[in-house]
């Protein structure tokens, strides 16, 4: 345990104390803590926690700064004393207690510290991988099933994020079914939902990231995997790939590095340890049986734990002679060709026969779960009681290490190991499946009816922990029950259309494929299709697929459609069937008591009079139109933007900010990529009008460079129309102009309305300070390019780099 001031910190077993006393602390918070322990020799910014801590998920400032409170409070610390954790204004945090009697220094920083890690044996390959990687655009690490492939690229991916300006991305394909999934999950991976439809625009995406992609498991989808990585090697960006597989992708590009199994050393040290995760008092001196052990099991790391987990059971005399005695389980005739590789097959059925009955059915159902689950999911599936499952057979898997506890979560995850996964799937019932389906088909229209209520923070979490559940359910349902594949995507509507996720529309153009003739599965993948469809700006299969939805009975199917009617109607600037649209949300939110249909219809007639002009009219339908008694963090995030888009429209510059910024709050709090995303371009272009035009700015470049890699073009271009103003008015005419002309194609999202008016307002203010020739040569040079281009030109003029 380090000890510090009153306090102490052990960072394997999660545990704070004060004054000797356990203090709670929850997870993320103690990720934080944990964080800024491990980094004391230095100020640590408050973007590099928000990455390491939160990731991708939206998170404010005020989160931060919240968790850093209950550190405090639980440590002994206080924001007037700052003596463990300090302050740094406009800098970040550091950690400045004395701990176990070494001063932090509060002026230099420590000479870089040696390479650790708490992977066995694995040191030098980690130094060698990341050595390679510097010079190659495609390291795969190749190697036997359960040698550990997996666990030190993760660890690699860990020790080299201070390199890149993106953190890592790792792509598992274990979850893969078949191999025209691989591209689905490397862009639900990488964060770039709004790709498009085309591959091409999605290996752009992900070569133009500063970051190592890790693409884990390739073996069973090798030929896929090959393709796609080449492809993104080949657009010669400044990704970095990381691949494993049990063989070479066949690059040309690519450098393989060996995964060996453990040398002798390290292989012992794991028997201690997973021995003693199972009894912490387990100890042997027969350091020849050991030797012997890991000897039998080829130093595979995952064979180590198998064997080992069974240590205080039987002993380590018997579990020698019982693998010397059936060495035929551990071994092939044809050794000398796939060694390693047969290995872990054969210690898994041995460890199949050493499980009673339930646990060996438990473990064949268990490969039916695409990821890591509750408990009170297996039991679902399984026919079990929650509790009596995760003390009893689940129990027994998990001592075996036939089961992965991460307990890191509440409540704890359940998974099994691909490779273990590998060998007793074949033994599945097929009712198993249509269980899977069935549970997790039930799951989803829980939480869809929690995300419209203030609960939707638990239903965010749930669908989160299912994703890989929900893909692999979804797969099985277009191929074996059409009905309830629709019924799925109807509760995926709202989450999928807040998140910008489009995984969904592309089962949607799947399942309508199959040619079903199912009301619900025909109409629910139409509405999937509508709002996905108007995102991307294609307003006309927009409208095109709304029609078709709105003939469903289904209330959310219709409206989800009618919501698209209504967005379009706004994007195009037809502000009367907008309005025409969302009073008919209104009504049907009226008949069916939903909250969310109700906020759509409102948000719809609020922005309607907005973008017409009629401000007192906006205020007015905030004002008086009735409101149900609790509303979601969505809900009330897009009712907050509302009242900003009233406020800056009444040009009260001060208080629409505050909406803005209590909009993006809301919605960073629930994941909402929509509502945050235009929250903070209002909130950013209404700052910069009332005179903070530098910072804003400069803000305005992670915004863009967020739209740039997820080629979310529509909210782009609204981006891009606010920055050309604030461009002019701190007269950088040139590159506004230049935007100007690259947004100004008859392909190019509609302008109307305001926004109009504040391009033209913009142009005649260049054409006040310029001659014409000159306004005419910046927009010839921007009109040659396209809005992607736009992206890029503006983010460079505003980071302050060239622009090309």
């Amino acid at each position: 345990m380090l000890r510090f001031d009153r306090a102490g910190v052990d960072l394997a077993t999660r545990l704070v104390e004060l004054d000797g006393s356990p203090r709670h602390l929850e997870p993320q918070a103690f990720d934080l803590l944990a964080y800024l322990l491990t980094h004391r020799d230095r100020v640590v910014s408050k973007s590099e926690l928000l990455d390491e801590v939160w990731g991708d998920q939206f998170v404010s400032d005020a989160a931060l700064t919240t968790r850093i409170k209950e550190i405090r409070r639980a440590v002994g610390d206080d924001g007037a004393r700052q003596a463990i954790v300090r302050n740094y204004r406009g800098r970040g945090y550091r950690f400045v207690a004395e701990v176990d009697g070494e001063p932090p220094s509060e002026t230099t920083a420590p000479e870089s510290p040696p390479l650790v890690t708490s992977l066995r044996g694995r040191n030098d390959d980690i130094a060698g991988v990341m050595s390679l990687l510097e010079s190659t655009p495609v390291v795969t690490l190749v190697g036997p099933g359960g040698v550990g492939k997996t666990a030190l690229a993760l660890e690699v991916s860990r020790q080299v994020r201070r390199r890149h300006a993106d953190p890592p991305v790792v792509v598992s394909l274990a979850p893969v079914g078949d191999a025209d999934n691989v591209v689905h999950v490397l862009r639900s991976a990488a964060a770039l939902p709004e790709t498009g439809p085309t591959e091409a625009s999605l290996i752009a995406a992900v070569a133009d990231l500063d970051a190592l992609l890790v693409i884990d498991n390739c073996e069973h989808v090798i030929d896929e995997a090959s393709r796609l990585v080449g492809a993104i090697a080949e657009a010669a960006g400044t990704v970095r790939i990381l691949a494993t597989s049990r063989e070479r992708l066949g690059l040309r590009s690519e450098q393989l590095w060996p995964v060996a199994p453990l040398e002798r050393i390290a292989a012992r040290a794991l028997v201690l340890e997973r021995a003693r995760s199972v009894q912490p008092d387990w100890a042997t001196d027969d350091t020849a049986r050991v030797d012997r052990l890991v000897d039998l099991v080829d130093r595979l790391p995952l064979a180590i734990e198998m064997a080992a987990a069974r240590l205080p059971s039987i002993g380590l005399a018997d579990l020698v002679d019982l693998l010397d005695d059936r060495l035929d389980l551990l071994s092939s005739p044809n050794r000398a060709i796939e060694d390693r590789h047969r290995t872990l097959p054969s210690l898994i059925e041995w460890s199949e026969n050493l499980l009673d009955p339930s646990a060996r059915r438990l473990l064949t159902d268990l490969s039916v779960f695409a990821g890591p689950v509750g408990a009170a999911d297996i039991a679902s599936v399984a026919g079990a009681h929650p509790a009596e499952l995760a003390t009893g057979p689940l129990a027994d898997l998990v001592e075996q290490s036939l089961v992965v506890a991460d307990t890191r979560h509440q409540p704890t995850r359940y998974h099994l190991l691909e490779t273990v996964k590998a060998c007793v799937a074949p033994n599945r019932d097929p009712s198993t499946d249509d269980g899977h389906a069935d549970h997790i088909a039930a799951a989803l229209t829980r939480a869809d009816e929690m995300l419209r209520t203030p609960d939707e923070p638990l239903a965010v979490e749930r669908i989160e922990l299912l994703t890989a559940e929900i893909r692999a359910a979804h797969r099985w349902c277009r191929a074996n029950d059409p009905d309830r594949a629709g019924a799925m995507l109807r509760s995926l509507l709202h989450y999928a259309h807040e998140r910008q996720w489009t995984e969904p529309a592309d089962w949607s153009r799947d399942l309508l494929a199959v040619g079903s003739d199912l009301e619900l599965a025909e109409t629910a993948a139409a509405a999937c299709l509508a709002a996905d469809a108007s995102n991307r700006g294609d307003y006309q299969r927009a409208r095109s697929f709304a029609d078709q939805a709105r003939r469903s009975t289904d209330p959310v199917i219709v409206a989800s459609a009618i919501d698209t009617l209504t967005n379009v109607g706004l994007y195009t600037g037809d502000l009367d069937a907008a309005h025409s649209h969302a009073a008919a949300l209104l009504e049907l939110a009226e008949r069916n008591a939903d909250p969310v249909t109700w906020t759509l219809g409102l948000l719809g007639r609020v922005l309607a009079s907005v973008y017409a002009g009629r401000i007192d009219e906006a205020r007015a339908r905030l004002d008086d139109t009735p409101r149900p008694a609790s509303l979601s963090p969505t809900n009330a995030a897009w009712i907050a933007y509302a009242e900003g888009e009233v406020h800056a429209g009444a040009h009260r510059v001060a208080e629409a900010v505050e909406w803005f910024d209590k909009a993006v709050e809301l919605g960073a709090s629930v994941n909402n990529r929509f509502v945050v995303g235009v929250a903070q371009v209002s909130a950013l272009a209404a700052r910069a009008r009332s005179g903070d035009i530098v910072d804003s700015m400069a803000a305005f470049a992670p915004v863009l460079a967020q739209y740039r890699r997820s080629r979310s073009l529509t909210h782009g271009i609204t981006a891009l129309r606010n920055l050309i103003d604030l461009l002019v008015r701190e007269e950088r005419d040139e590159p506004a102009m230049v935007l100007l002309g690259a947004l100004s194609a008859p392909a190019t999202k509609a302008t109307y309305g305001l926004e109009s008016d504040l391009l033209d307002d913009a142009r005649r203010a260049a054409e006040r300070r310029h001659p014409s020739a000159d306004i005419d040569r910046w927009t010839q040079r921007g009109a040659a390019h396209d809005p992607i281009w736009a992206l890029d030109f503006a983010i460079a003029t505003v980071s302050g780099t060239e622009p090309a």
